[in-house]
């Protein structure tokens, strides 16, 4: 059985006033370098990768959150540090779970993953919502703490703690290191 790292929604329109831009962009990468020693699975969640509009039709996203898409469509595209990154598999998403109508489930049983490790922009969110979905598929999921954000640090604390109460294990990007790296050996 394997482990992936699956990174969702680090978008350019939103990643760009974060004040934990740099150090989520960081522990991302590493991580990516790290799963890939490791010749574990990498994938990376978000919308069209061409960055072209595919807006919800979902009338609670659209009264939550609004049409949350730019209309420059490079500012759609992940962030070009991980698109230019050496990763297995891109899943465009339509709904917070990158389960939900994605073939994200096909390429865990493809690939034996039963542990996922999860970051990305939005702790609280599509990540929170990506964990509970690998959770009723029967793949751990396990929060990267450090490596996925929120919108400011009293709300990251909130959502580590609902991840970890709810979902499960959580774990920073140096013991996720440690730990893969004792693993290969």
């Amino acid at each position: 059985m394997k482990k992936g790292l699956i990174i969702i929604d680090m978008f350019v329109r939103d990643i760009k006033n974060r004040k934990d831009r740099n150090n989520l962009i960081k522990n991302q990468l590493t991580l990516i370098a790290t799963f890939n020693k490791s010749k574990q699975p990498i994938i990376l969640v978000g919308g069209r990768k061409d960055g072209k509009l595919c807006a919800s039709s979902n009338p609670v996203m659209l009264r939550l959150w609004g049409n949350e898409e730019s209309k420059n469509i490079e500012e759609n595209k992940l962030i070009p540090e991980l698109l230019n990154s050496d990763y297995d598999y891109y899943i465009s998403k339509p709904e917070y779970s990158a389960f939900f109508r994605t073939k994200l489930e096909k390429i865990c049983k493809k690939e034996h993953i039963n542990e996922i490790y999860l970051c990305g922009i939005s702790a609280g969110v599509c990540v929170y919502f990506t964990g509970a979905d690998a959770a009723m598929r029967r793949i751990l999921p396990i929060l990267v703490t450090d490596a996925s954000g929120s919108p400011n640090k009293e709300c990251h604390k909130k959502n580590i703690i609902n991840f970890r109460e709810i979902l499960g294990l959580t774990i920073s990007t140096r013991d996720l290191i440690q730990n893969l790296k004792k693993k290969s050996r």
